[in-house]
């Protein structure tokens, strides 16, 4: 009888953690990964953020392009590592590929707003576009073009002869 009614109140227990949204520890961690932003999202953020720091150097206003490089490293440290990956294409060697950005990018660009020298952000720039092209052909998604030149949008959308 007393083993009847400690399963009876272990099977309540259990349903009524996994039928609430949010439920116990494996509801919360369920309920987040299905709340987890798709790649594309997050990129569509990397790229505005980028945009934006290439903007901000081009018109002297390196304050704000240190701001957005802050930004854009942050979205690289917790928003991507948890975005779902992509069902189609080649996926595998994103978040190394998103490690080396992370470990190089940023930096770099924050050195040249720190001097405030258009022509080293301009470097830090171009080098980190030729990080993300790299990355969107290992993808078989180069035709998401990101510019080498500050002040240009993202992606790029120049028609093409």
């Amino acid at each position: 009888m007393r083993s009847t009614r400690a399963l009876a109140l272990a099977l309540v227990a259990l349903w009524g953690g996994c039928s609430r949204q949010g439920g116990g520890n494996g509801g919360a961690e369920s309920h987040a990964r299905s709340q987890a932003p798709g790649l594309g999202e997050v990129m569509d953020q990397i790229g505005r953020r980028f945009e934006l720091a290439g903007r901000a150097a081009v018109a002297n206003r390196f304050e704000l392009a240190d701001f957005e490089v802050g930004e854009l490293e942050e979205l690289f440290e917790d928003d991507l590592p948890r975005a779902a990956l992509p069902k189609e294409g080649p996926t595998g060697h994103i978040p190394a590929m998103a490690q080396a950005f992370l470990r190089q990018a940023p930096d770099d660009l924050k050195q040249g707003a720190a001097k405030k020298d258009r022509v080293a952000f301009g470097v830090a720039f171009q080098r980190a576009a030729a990080l993300c092209n790299g990355c969107h052909q290992a993808s078989a998604k180069g035709f998401i073009e990101v510019p080498s030149v500050p002040g240009t949008r993202v992606p790029v959308l120049d028609p093409i002869p």
